[in-house]
């Protein structure tokens, strides 16, 4: 793993698959209603202000990855089971973005399949891409990424030319004043913005690291752009009612298209879009969570943890909540709170005072 190397534009391509993930599929700000696009927009400035927060980190030590530096932190023994910590966080998200997947597709396309069949075959092909290794997955995030943009133009393109598009749905704008949009965090932020801490794993595999700010900033800003389009599109379309009851807006909104009766019934193209998304971002979780054992556990050959963590993920997600509603539910009301905040925002800030003031310390004593 330590002789991989991935480029600037591959870096890009992951940073912008992994953001759309999940969060374009439930929809983001739902309780903001008209307003979400508003909550969007305050979400990527926040989280480009994290993601600025997790590349100081990796400038201040650039060949290590979050498990490793975190015990040059905070010492043996606590580093390293905050490291634990994590791992397990990386694990349990991974069961929820997959868990979201096997809704999607039970509810659209396998009605007569059970959660745990589509969970299998999904995990699969993540273990199949985990095994074949960290470069030829970011290869591979190069070609999705052209697809999937292709795909998303072309919806919206086919949404605007169905003049199914009402403005008005977004108007009043702030009918209830500021405080629906600021009900929405941190939910709005730390999904998916705050979850650019998993790149805190793979940034010691950029080729070159000055880069990281640049390309890592341009990733969460284009991946934001795109979120707040279909959050503007789904809103202009279905409505704020339809739209923030609806489990999965965007398909919702999608299922509106009808052109001439010729054009319609595009869900195939978007459910595509989105097991392709959720693939990515199943994946690059896995690989987070595997480089993290490997380093706590000072494992030689990782690849022997692939099925071990392959079925505690696709467990996880089968027991992870006893119905969709309750799994929207504890992502969006509890998780962010429990985990969130305090893995996304409180350490990482915590450690990157640490850090500062430990490498102001060692200048001045070789002073």
């Amino acid at each position: 793993m330590e002789q991989v190397k991935i480029n600037g534009f591959q870096f890009f391509c992951m940073i912008f698959l992994f953001e759309l993930g999940s969060a374009i599929l439930i929809g983001m700000a739902a309780e903001a209603r008209q307003d979400a696009w508003i909550s969007v927009i305050m979400g990527i400035g926040f989280g480009c202000m994290l993601y600025l927060i997790f590349t100081k980190l990796s400038t201040i030590y650039p060949s290590l990855p979050l498990t490793k530096y975190l015990r040059n932190i905070l010492g043996r023994y606590l580093g390293w089971l905050i490291g634990l910590l994590y791992v397990t966080y990386f694990l349990y998200i991974a069961s929820r973005v997959l868990r979201d997947f096997e809704e999607l597709l039970v509810i659209t396309g396998y009605r007569n399949s059970s959660l745990l069949t589509v969970g299998i075959i999904m995990m699969v092909c993540v273990m199949y891409a985990v095994y074949k290794g960290l470069e030829v997955f970011f290869r591979i995030s190069e070609l999705c990424l052209f697809l999937i943009v292709f795909l998303f133009l072309l919806l919206i393109f086919f949404e605007i030319a169905s003049g199914i598009v009402k403005i008005n749905h977004l108007l009043p704008i702030l009918e209830y004043g500021w405080k629906p949009v600021f009900k929405t965090f941190p939910s709005a932020l730390t999904i998916p913005f705050g979850e650019m801490i998993t790149f805190t794993t793979l940034l010691p595999y950029l080729n070159k690291q000055e880069n990281a700010k640049k390309v890592g900033i341009i990733g969460i800003a284009l991946s934001g752009f795109f979120l707040l389009l279909f959050t503007f599109l789904n809103i202009a379309i279905a409505g704020a009612d339809i739209t923030s009851r609806s489990a999965f807006p965007i398909l919702t909104a999608v299922s509106y298209i009808n052109i001439a009766d010729f054009i319609q019934r595009l869900d195939t193209v978007l459910i595509i879009s989105m097991v392709i998304l959720g693939f990515v971002k199943i994946t690059v979780f896995f690989f987070c969570a595997l480089i993290g054992i490997a380093d706590l556990f000072k494992i030689e050959e990782p690849k022997k943890m692939i099925y071990p963590v392959g079925i505690i993920i696709l467990i996880s997600s089968i027991i992870i909540a006893p119905s969709y509603i309750e799994h929207i539910y504890e992502g969006v009301k509890l998780v962010p709170y429990i985990l969130h905040i305090p893995l996304q925002i409180v350490i990482p800030t915590i450690l990157l005072i640490i850090a500062i003031i430990k490498q102001k310390g060692n200048q001045q004593t070789q002073l």
